[in-house]
């Protein structure tokens, strides 16, 4: 995906705040793997890997650097020895991180065996997402990558798909002009900030109408968007207890977003869940 800046300038919301102006997002590469370059970060979260296999493996061995998180490193392992044959080598991790109150102990003795590097991140004030980006500030990584990409899924527990998302809210503090997004089996999702958005939509997607959503989560913004099915005016606040908007979906292929507030966008990636 490339990443596009414009010059700032200020726009005025209809509360009269000041926004700054803004950011050209183009996610195709994230969608589909193909045309990735060599920012990307890959953190893999402990989630089954719902992902279709040669998508996986593509984004996985193209990855600038390749992380497992504690439990993810099960998930990791057993992707490995259940799909993995002598034509399709996988990379190995370069960092596995957290707690490990979920990895088991053959998923570690393989990884040992690899020669990864291993990084205990003790602290209960933070999840093992959060102190992976931690980590891969400490290892230097944060001048070499301008993406994340966190696999995880959508469904389970919720409490978990919540923190995953309160972790977007930290990675700017933590990784500074680095964009973090969560992909699942069939959603992108990442924060968009304060100010003006462009999002390019593949085609395929406005074609076969597949969903999106703005949530704003924390706190209520006053959002306007265009090349949305159902567009917002700005004209009432987005936020819990009044309206969010959730199975939206695309008039256009590029969609333009001015928000005074963080802003949850999510969008779908394939038929399921339609």
């Amino acid at each position: 995906m490339a990443r596009k800046w414009f010059k700032t300038l200020f726009l005025q919301m209809p509360n009269g705040a000041g926004v700054a102006k803004g950011q050209s997002w183009i996610p195709t590469s994230l969608i589909d793997g193909h045309g990735l370059d060599d920012g990307l970060a890959i953190v893999l979260l402990n989630r089954p890997i719902l992902l279709e296999k040669h998508y996986f493996t593509t984004l996985w061995n193209g990855a600038k650097v390749r992380v497992a998180v504690d439990g993810g490193t099960n998930r990791w392992v057993d992707f490995v020895k259940g799909n993995i044959n002598g034509e399709q080598l996988l990379k190995p991790p370069d960092l596995v991180t957290g707690d490990f109150d979920s990895c088991n102990q053959e998923a570690m003795q393989y990884v040992e065996q690899l020669k990864c590097t291993i990084v205990h991140t003790p602290d209960q004030n933070a999840t093992d997402f959060t102190k992976s980006l931690k980590v891969l500030k400490s290892h230097g990584y944060d001048k070499q990558v301008t993406r994340v990409l966190a696999l995880c899924e959508s469904s389970g527990r919720l409490d978990q798909i919540m923190a995953n998302i309160n972790t977007l809210y930290l990675a700017d503090a933590i990784l500074p002009g680095v964009d973090v997004f969560l992909r699942s089996s069939n959603s992108l999702s990442w924060l968009l900030r304060p100010g003006e958005h462009s999002i390019d939509i593949p085609q395929r997607l406005v074609n076969e109408r597949i969903w999106c959503s703005l949530v704003p989560i924390g706190q209520g913004c006053l959002c306007t968007t265009e090349g949305l099915k159902w567009n917002l005016d700005g004209s009432r606040p987005l936020q819990f207890g009044s309206i969010v908007s959730t199975s939206n979906t695309y008039s256009l292929n590029r969609v333009r977003i001015t928000t005074d507030g963080p802003l949850l966008w999510s969008m779908g990636t394939t038929p399921k869940d339609m």
